[in-house]
């Protein structure tokens, strides 16, 4: 009775509980396969993209949301509901590029045994991912998730498709400022559950307004510093030819 009323003054309760799910499934998987060898089956591959992309960006995308809430909490939860789709949708279709790229790589065979890219693939992986940082199109995205009430300022739609638009508009904005660190998985393991939540985290503080942009640049510098280490260790043959970055 309780939890009912709560579902039904606020659609929280539900979210969190879905996220929480999300993580739990990750740990087990998480657990299921240390020390196995991976399949890299397309199904199984596109499902475990899926399921760690949208789970650890809800986890990001609270700040919005609760910005979204805010403005609709005297309407219907449908437009809530409907951000939270269209939101989804685009990082479905961000899941479905990096499985298809996750796929090609292990047809080439250049992961190790823990779903890791080999070390020189890493390497230039995190220095992409670092310059990128201080990209212009990674700060104007940026903005857009740091000051979410300005982002429905002056993109409102009313109704429920306009609940499904403006989220698949802060879809695409939230994906063109975490797509790179998201990548990064590759190196840190696909199922390491420890990466996923310091990734997670690391995006989570990025999108905070009074913090946000205080950690991107450093964020940036240590990012392509590691990558510039891992390139080194290649060619003085320090670690072999993986990675071997087991949280």
């Amino acid at each position: 009775m309780i939890l009912s009323k709560l579902v039904a003054n606020s659609p929280w309760p539900l979210f969190l509980l879905a996220v929480g799910g999300g993580w739990w499934l990750l740990l087990q998987h998480h657990l299921s396969t240390s020390g196995a060898v991976h399949s890299h089956a397309p199904s199984n591959v596109f499902l475990m993209w899926a399921l760690m992309t949208l789970v650890m960006m809800s986890t990001t995308a609270v700040p919005v949301l609760q910005s979204l809430h805010s403005i609709t909490q005297n309407a219907t939860q449908l437009i809530w509901w409907a951000f939270v789709f269209g939101y989804s949708v685009i990082w479905f279709a961000f899941a479905l590029g990096a499985s298809s790229m996750q796929l090609a790589v292990a047809e080439l065979n250049l992961f190790d045994s823990h779903n890791q890219l080999n070390r020189a693939l890493s390497g230039a992986l995190l220095i992409i991912a670092g310059l990128y940082q201080f990209s212009t199109l990674k700060q104007r995205c940026q903005s857009a998730c740091l000051a979410p009430m300005q982002f429905f300022l002056r993109h409102w739609r009313d109704g429920v498709s306009g609940g499904l638009k403006m989220g698949l508009r802060h879809g695409v904005t939230c994906v063109g400022c975490c797509w790179a660190l998201m990548l990064l998985a590759f190196v840190g393991g696909l199922t390491n559950i420890w990466f996923m939540v310091l990734s997670a985290a690391v995006m989570a503080i990025e999108k905070f307004p009074v913090i946000g942009r205080r950690v991107t640049t450093p964020l940036g510098v240590l990012i392509t510093v590691w990558g510039i280490a891992v390139l080194a260790s290649l060619f003085s043959g320090v670690g072999g030819g993986h990675n071997h970055l087991n949280l």
